[in-house]
């Protein structure tokens, strides 16, 4: 079963017994940290002027091979960034998949790779913030957090990627 929400990935976990689910949230949630995603604001640190609040939730998913996945997702559609900092081509998965075929049909070797989180590796320009809620644990649960790196779900993120690769 693939929850909806963090709610419900936690009571799937307390059914089933295993904590799948929550080792998944923990798994994301350590990847942010280790790319330094978000500046923590401690002791009623005001929020930077400029700076507008907006909602995040937790996207899930079961793999291919089985492994649950969490995938932290900004409300991007809630920022305001410069429409000349928003659009990045991407490339469709058919597509690589056909090139893929051709290349092998032609005896042509391939290299290939994927980045991990990617994203995470190119810094925002947006200026937003999030609260964080259960997903981040008790010690950051409540907290102000600015979001540094370039988030999955910002309106510009990918466009940042791009920038950062170049």
């Amino acid at each position: 079963e693939v929850p909806q929400n963090t709610r419900q990935a936690l009571i799937i976990d307390e059914q089933q017994g295993n904590g799948a689910w929550k080792q998944a949230m923990a798994t994301e949630i350590n990847q942010l940290h280790e790319y330094e995603t978000f500046r923590v604001l401690q002791d009623h640190e005001p929020v930077p002027d400029g700076y507008k609040r907006i909602p995040y939730h937790c996207i899930y998913d079961v793999k291919f091979d089985g492994r649950k996945k969490c995938r932290l997702v900004a409300g991007g559609h809630m920022t305001d960034p410069a429409s000349d900092e928003v659009f990045s081509g991407v490339v469709n998965m058919e597509t690589v998949r056909l090139a893929f075929v051709l290349a092998k049909m032609n005896g042509l070797t391939i290299v290939a790779g994927d980045v991990g989180n990617a994203y995470l590796n190119a810094r925002s320009k947006e200026n937003c913030y999030i609260v964080a809620g259960p997903e981040f644990g008790p010690e950051l649960e409540g907290l102000i957090l600015l979001i540094i790196k370039a988030l999955y779900g910002l309106k510009s993120s990918a466009a940042r990627f791009h920038e950062h690769l170049s």
